[in-house]
């Protein structure tokens, strides 16, 4: 046998396992079902390619930290039973698994119901967490390293991550090699990574931000044949929505994968737990809608077509998208377990809430008319939605709302907190519209910077809004952005602001926690609708 095979023959030994036959063969090296002679028992045993083995730091960092990795124990990450070096090989012995993987269903099966990836998401999530607190980053998340076991004990196909003996620990360098490559797959890898800076547990959150992206679209978030114009989409392109491209999603879903996508690891949820938390604010599974077939490319992802002038990096196509928005509270970044807690308390508050929603939502038809000083229309809004207006800054803001929220849009400073506690107490509580009297401020001002001016105006920790291009609200011309507005670690509301061209010109901010905002679209359409001049 040589030292560098790129192939074992069946009935080849190596360090106590005898090989049966290849599974699988990828950049990283090739896979093998094998049998270990020793304990009796099937594995899969795989070998490292040779530029890796021959770099003396990286064979001795990649015993140390396969052993690191070993002891982690979890449900969901794959159990590794020995690594070393043997005839000049690396090789890492794991649990053989009868299953596929996700790369797998994916090209099976195009995009993948929302229930499903989100069972699978949040067993990745948990063992992401649980590497991540034994100071091990994994830095190539990918669906060929999720592992979905035949075995449907529990009802489902288990979830097994995999390849954590190419992990790195939170406090070693770069993932870069010395021959130049980074460990890591070009549709998942965060922008830190490619650019060899220093990588932590939040290149992983950013990882399965764009695995979320390929489950529920059928693709990766950047898919370009071209390596550098995929290099350089994760650096400089904003994500894409996802629910352009699945408008029967949540609109949550496509927002939360952005945050997790942002350019800037600090813009990023703290956890991957975090992450999927907040997409997992949702109703009862099965209330999570299929993929549709006529607004999801679905299929094998050779076999879709792509505009070939757009395959590098100067030509890269615009994309639909809203930004990442802050996850982090004002002060920094909250511990790790703080933020799995918040996000995990966040889920089951909003989910009952959910429950709850189609009885505490108002009629669509109990409607009053309201109008007010300083207001150049009228609107028609639900009963249950009481005015109230006070001073903010320069401006009176006007809320309509179950709650009395004025405070928060008044920008008074306790107020994110308060609202954030009576919306997990009573989300449909904090739905409404907020009238701010006097935007001259974006006046003359270009759609871009419009969105920033507006971000500057409203409350909470630190909104972020994309534009969604001008229309009409009832009788007047809008331009129209949406996003979110963050009130704590765990709460968040989501927005419409349309910039009315009223004079004086006037902010129209509809709003809902995340929770809610979907089923609350109807009623907000309404009240748009109605908008009637009034001089």
């Amino acid at each position: 046998m040589g030292l560098t095979p790129n192939y074992l023959d069946p009935g080849t030994e190596l360090a106590g396992y005898r090989v049966e036959s290849m599974i699988a063969r990828g950049g990283m090296g090739v896979v093998y079902r094998a049998f270990d002679v020793q304990l009796n028992r099937p594995v899969a045993l795989k070998l490292l390619a040779p530029e890796l083995a021959a770099n003396a730091k990286f064979r001795q960092r990649f015993v140390r930290e396969s052993r690191l990795a070993a002891s982690v124990d979890h449900p969901n990450i794959l159990p590794i039973y020995g690594a070393g070096e043997s005839s000049g090989l690396l090789y890492i012995a794991m649990r053989y698994v009868r299953g596929t993987d996700l790369k797998a269903e994916i090209e099976d099966r195009g995009a993948l119901p929302l229930a499903e990836v989100m069972r699978i998401l949040t067993d990745t999530a948990s063992a992401l967490d649980a590497a991540h607190a034994a100071g091990l980053v994994h830095r190539d998340i990918k669906p060929g390293n999720i592992l979905l076991s035949d075995d449907r004990t529990y009802g489902h196909r288990h979830v097994y991550l995999t390849d954590f003996g190419l992990t790195k620990r939170a406090t070693s360098a770069t993932g870069v090699t010395t021959a130049g490559h980074f460990l890591g797959t070009l549709d998942y890898v965060a922008p830190e990574q490619i650019r060899g800076d220093d990588v932590d547990s939040r290149a992983d959150v950013y990882a399965l931000a764009c695995v979320a992206y390929a489950l529920l679209a059928g693709h990766p978030p950047f898919d370009y044949d071209d390596d550098s114009a995929q290099l350089w989409a994760h650096m400089t392109e904003e994500p894409p929505y996802l629910c352009a491209e699945r408008p029967e999603l949540p609109s949550v879903i496509g927002l939360v994968i952005q945050a997790g996508m942002a350019k800037n690891r600090d813009d990023r949820p703290a956890s991957c737990g975090a992450l999927i938390g907040m997409m997992d604010t949702l109703p009862s599974p099965t209330a999570w809608p299929s993929p549709d077939p006529h607004s999801v490319r679905a299929g094998a992802i050779q076999d879709r077509e792509y505009d070939a002038s757009a395959r590098h990096p100067g030509a890269a196509p615009p994309r639909h998208r809203l930004p990442a928005q802050s996850l982090h509270p004002v002060g920094g970044a909250r511990p790790r377990r703080a933020w799995l807690l918040g996000s995990l308390v966040a889920v089951l508050v909003l989910t009952f809430a959910a429950v709850l929603v189609l009885t505490q939502l108002p009629p669509a038809d109990d409607r009053v008319p309201f109008s007010a000083e300083g207001v150049p229309y009228t609107l028609e809004v639900p009963k249950s939605w009481t005015p109230r207006s006070r001073m903010g800054g320069d401006s009176t803001v006007s809320v309509l709302s179950p709650a009395d929220v004025t405070a928060l849009f008044a920008d008074e400073p306790d107020a994110p907190a308060v609202v954030a506690r009576v919306a997990g107490q009573d989300p449909a509580s904090v739905v409404g519209v907020t009238i701010y009297h006097q935007a001259a401020v974006v006046s003359g001002q270009s759609p871009a910077t419009r969105v920033g001016v507006a971000e500057a105006l409203l409350p909470g920790q630190d909104p972020r809004l994309a534009d969604r291009g001008r229309t009409k609200i009832g009788e007047v011309e809008a331009q129209v952005m949406e996003g979110t507005l963050p009130l704590s670690s765990s709460v968040t509301l989501q927005v419409r602001v349309c910039i009315l061209e009223t004079d004086p010109r006037q902010l129209l901010v509809f709003f809902a926690p995340t929770s809610l905002f979907e089923k609350s679209s109807p009623v907000f359409d309404k009240v748009a609708d109605s908008l009637r001049r009034t001089r």
